[in-house]
């Protein structure tokens, strides 16, 4: 074993990152994406929209979740050793650094557009001709949508919905002091005005109603005008143990969600007058305000990429590569001979799609059973397992209810497949059912024999062309029985199996990875871990890791998102690497490798080394043996540690820095890599 430096204490808050800051630090990493002049034009743009979307989300979950921790007086510190009063603190001030960035960024690509022809432009700067044009789509489709609220002693300010965007009106007037007007999201949030084939020109819905806005207000002077917008706590409280009914539980916390405690107020404009109106009516404070100079809820920018029609300020399309080993005869046949990994989007998700298509119609198949997290919409998968049952297959679908903004997508897929015959189970109580496991049972001369999917990324086929995800197909009976026995404590009594193969959290997972580390760490110098994953947050594991780098063991972590452990402290962390890689793709893939004295152990994974992955959810370990799978997956760490082009690297500071000389692309590699394997 390496010298262990016993006398160094790891739970030194200073020796970890905050969680928070962390996160916020990999949505700069987005909106680094936008300002890189190597993506094309409209991509930048795209990045943009990213950006706020991830904001929005923190803010409904993470910051709400702080919030709480403060109104109810905890003090506690994280393992980083801030509380959540600190956090709360160094969060504002960090996101006001970041839109500052953002609204520069924005304005600097409007004017890129403006050199490709395409305009967005003011109301009060359109040509007389775009204005004519502006002011007849108002009249025609936005007028009559429109529903301008009085706010006044007989009409109280109204609820607004999470993430609602809505104008605010300021009249001088003895009766009516404020009007608004909710933007209607039924509208394109941009209205192209094309003056003629070459050019576009567009405007701001809002931009449209603001000029509009005496129409709106007849005979009212109007003294100023804000647009706003209002995150509220989202995070839905479930009292799974206590619910008779979870479906129930859930749409009654999704109704709820509506009314959740406001923890952001974003504003465009107006007055002081309105700012302290709105804070007063909303109980919000003055730094839970973002005032902004540029338009607010720019996720919208992703309804703009998809109607600008230029490919050439796009990234080239890419046809993901079909194996073609799956071209040749029936996937049973080919599995039942061999076992694959296939690494989309490089890859097609297509074989996966076949096989349960496949399962559905052939005969001699007599039952299926899958997880589903986030499916989403028009799934051939869950419509393969509505035609397995209606063909009279024992069909069983896990679906995740509990999904966070998926709920509602998800809890419509259950009804579906109820009424088609699927037997739907919602999970096991108090745990968030994660792991992507798809079992085949299918008659056979030699008897029943099971075909296995587990895979690293959602049954979705939207996002498998975005998301970089592992796959892994096989029927080798010790991790079918595993499956198998997994589905059984999912849909029956929870009671932990003894498995094969696998290993599940929140049983022994965790434990598996630490055991794992601590092995590796008795081979010292000649040690190594490799490993893949979007975060990183578990203080034991973080601890295992310093305690392997002190005693030599060579560590390289690809983590996309959060990491909250510091790497090249002396002493301490001086043998860890970390690099995050942003680009084209969402590096979503979990692979761990442990050198393990030679014997080279590689394991995928739907879970990341996170406290809820371990505890709070229904995750999979899952070992890979055969030996040309684990090269390919070996590989593909290898090749990602190249990254120059799309890869930060974490200092012990936090902060991330690039590459001096960015010329290679790993995932621009890729593309043309699993066509050569």
């Amino acid at each position: 074993m390496g010298n262990a430096k016993k006398d160094i204490n790891l739970d030194n808050p200073k020796l970890y990152i905050n969680r928070e800051l962390s996160w916020l630090e990999f949505n700069k990493r987005v909106l680094e994406e936008s300002e890189d002049e190597n993506n094309p034009l409209l991509e930048r743009l795209k990045f943009i929209a990213i950006f706020f979307t991830n904001l929005d989300e923190f803010f409904m979950i993470r910051v709400a979740g702080l919030k709480k921790l403060v109104s109810a007086n905890v003090n506690t510190p994280s393992f980083d050793g801030l509380t959540p009063k600190e956090q709360l603190s160094k969060i504002t001030k960090r996101t006001n650094q970041l839109l500052k960035e953002t609204e520069k960024q924005y304005k600097h690509l409007l004017s890129k557009l403006k050199e490709e022809k395409i305009h967005i432009h003011s109301y009060k700067k359109l040509s007389k001709n775009l204005k004519n044009k502006a002011d007849k789509y108002f009249e025609e489709f936005v007028y009559p949508i429109l529903t301008p609220l009085a706010v006044d002693q007989t009409h109280p300010f109204p609820h607004l919905s999470s993430l609602s965007f809505n104008i605010i009106v300021e009249m001088i007037s003895e009766e009516i002091q404020f009007g608004l007007v909710p933007i209607p999201k039924i509208l394109p949030r941009f209205i192209r005005l094309k003056e003629n084939g070459k050019e576009e020109h567009y405007i701001y819905l809002e931009d449209l109603i603001i000029n509009h806005i005496d129409k709106l207000f007849p005979n009212q002077e109007i003294r100023n005008v804000a647009t706003f917008r209002v995150t509220r706590d989202a995070d839905i409280v479930i009292q799974e143990l206590e619910a008779d009914d979870l479906l129930e539980e859930i749409e009654k916390g999704l109704r709820e969600r509506r009314f959740g405690k406001p923890v952001r107020l974003e504003i465009k404009g107006g007055s002081e007058f309105i700012l302290n109106f709105l804070k007063d009516e909303l109980n919000i404070k003055d730094y839970d305000v973002y005032r902004m100079n540029i338009p607010l809820n720019l996720s919208d920018l992703w309804t703009l990429y998809r109607k600008i029609d230029r490919p050439d300020l796009k990234f080239p399309p890419y046809v993901s590569y079909y194996p073609p080993q799956f071209n040749v005869e029936k996937i049973f046949n080919i599995l039942k001979k061999n076992e694959y990994i296939i690494f989309t989007p490089y890859e097609s998700f297509d074989p996966i799609v076949e096989l349960v298509e496949e399962a559905a119609e052939d005969p001699n198949v007599l039952a299926i059973k899958q997880t589903l997290y986030r499916v989403g919409k028009n799934s051939p998968i869950v419509e393969a397992l509505s035609k397995a049952a209606q063909n009279g297959k024992e069909v069983t679908a896990v679906v995740e209810i509990k999904a966070r903004f998926d709920e509602e997508s998800n809890i419509v897929w259950a009804k579906r497949l109820e009424e088609d015959g699927v037997h739907v189970i919602y999970g096991v109580p108090g745990l968030k059912t994660h792991a992507k496991i798809l079992m085949i049972v299918r008659k056979e001369e030699t008897g029943l024999k099971k075909y296995i999917h587990l895979g690293t990324g959602n049954y979705n086929i939207e996002t498998s062309k975005v998301y970089s995800d592992i796959h892994f197909l096989t029927s080798d009976k010790d991790i079918g029985d595993d499956v198998n026995k997994i589905f059984n404590l999912i849909t029956g009594y929870f009671h932990p199996p003894k498995l094969n193969k696998l290993f599940i959290s929140p049983v022994n997972l965790k434990d598996k990875i630490l055991e794992l580390i601590k092995e590796e760490t008795k081979y010292g110098k000649d040690g190594r871990i490799l490993a893949k994953m979007n975060s990183l947050v578990d203080p034991e594991i973080i601890k295992a890791l310093y305690k392997a780098s002190q005693a030599g063991v060579k560590i390289d972590l690809i983590v996309r998102g959060i990491c909250c452990l510091r790497p090249g402290i002396e002493n301490i962390s001086e043998n860890i690497n970390v690099i995050s890689i942003v680009g084209k793709y969402l590096e979503h893939a979990r692979i761990f490798y442990f050198k393990s004295g030679g014997e080279e152990n590689i394991f995928i994974s739907s879970a990341d080394w996170m406290p809820r992955n371990f505890h709070r959810r229904v995750e999979t370990l899952v070992p890979i043996e055969k030996k040309e799978l684990k090269e390919k997956l070996k590989s593909i760490l290898e090749i990602q540690l190249k990254d120059t082009a799309k890869a930060r690297i974490l200092t012990s500071s936090g902060e991330y820095i690039r590459p001096k000389k960015r010329d290679f692309n790993s995932q621009e590699v890729f593309e043309k890599w699993v066509r050569k394997i």
